[in-house]
């Protein structure tokens, strides 16, 4: 167990050592006279190694994964902002933030869907995943319908399908209502 508590240690300090090494060095030997990447780009690499120590206990620990499943949610919203921010950083489209909030509670839902599936089979807690990820997909449908760039094409085309299959089932039912089999 302690041997693994000394792995979990040193594959983090590996991590960070090498966004360092990254943020000081490469862009430096690649343009030379030039300063390395930078905290200006790397700087969201380092929410995602927070994340990924959320989620590492759970891949060395393995045969405790059930006493550390809870690790997953936290683990899922950082790894989330930190995918966010990343993308933000790298493409200066800070506005998506408007629509892309929505991402919170899918990585709630995922972190809950991960729980479930690492061995807690409770029913409910199936449930809450499916019921908080369809608030934020329905969530993040409607803003980037309004505020997304390229969501904001394809959002309303899966909003217009949703409506179309939802009203298909309630006609079905109603149909199915007053027509009831014999």
């Amino acid at each position: 167990m302690r041997n693994r508590g000394l792995l979990y240690g040193g594959i983090l300090l590996l991590a960070f050592g090498v966004v360092f090494l990254l943020a000081h060095t490469v862009y430096g030997l690649l343009v030379p006279d030039a300063p390395g990447l930078g905290w200006v780009v790397m700087w969201p690499f380092l929410v995602l190694l927070v994340g990924l120590a959320f989620w590492l206990p759970i891949v060395i620990w393995w045969d405790h994964r059930r006493k550390l499943a809870g690790l997953a949610i936290p683990g899922a919203i950082v790894t989330t902002n930190g995918l966010i921010l990343l993308y933000q950083n790298l493409t200066w489209d800070w506005g998506s933030w408007s629509y892309l909030w929505a991402m919170e509670p899918i990585a709630v839902a995922a972190g809950l869907l991960a729980i479930y599936l690492l061995g807690n089979q409770a029913r409910g807690v199936l449930v809450a995943a499916g019921i908080l990820g369809g608030i934020g997909l329905f969530f993040f449908l409607i803003f980037s319908s309004a505020f997304g760039g390229l969501p904001r094409l394809v959002a309303p085309a899966a909003l217009i399908l949703a409506g179309i299959l939802l009203a298909i089932a309630g006609i079905r039912r109603r149909v199915g209502e007053e027509n009831p089999s014999e």
